[in-house]
């Protein structure tokens, strides 16, 4: 079973205005090659590559929870982590708010992982040695309902 929530809009449009601002730093760029020389053009194009870093995440930034023979949570595209059902302690539903973690995306807060969307349920997997994974995602119930059949299945 497959779960995957993808960003939300505000998110998705603050990444194409990034990818946009790179565009626009790329005709700078070539504007000032011809009027300051080629290295100091070049160095001005360093700071949006950053810009283009962050509008691709920001565009294609989803959470995928996958549960088989082991559950891998991912935000995509930039972190993965596998965990197997002896690891867990505790599956639960939870609301959770982006103010917990400071923000969206992918957090850590303390031996709390989140990987956080917006203000939405989640699925808080509880680990054996106390970490704790809060993961959004379009049906917390059905993914947690899934977690603890394979649980009891070990």
């Amino acid at each position: 079973m497959t779960d995957r929530l993808n960003g939300p809009a505000w998110m998705k449009a603050l990444g194409t205005f990034l990818l946009l601002s790179f565009g626009g730093m790329i005709v700078l760029t070539v504007v000032l090659t011809r009027e300051i020389g080629v290295a100091p053009a070049t160095l001005t194009m360093l700071p949006s590559v950053l810009v283009l870093a962050v509008g691709l995440l920001l565009v294609t930034a989803s959470v995928q929870v996958e549960v088989d023979d082991h559950i891998e949570l991912r935000f995509v595209p930039v972190w993965r982590r596998r965990l197997d059902y002896g690891e867990l302690e505790t599956v639960e539903i939870a609301d959770q708010t982006w103010y917990r973690f400071g923000g969206v995306g992918l957090r850590w807060k303390g031996n709390a992982t989140g990987l956080i969307l917006g203000d939405r349920p989640a699925v808080v997997l509880r680990t054996r040695d106390e970490h704790e994974y809060v993961v959004q995602c379009r049906d917390p119930a059905r993914v947690a309902d899934s977690v603890r059949l394979r649980m009891e299945a070990r």
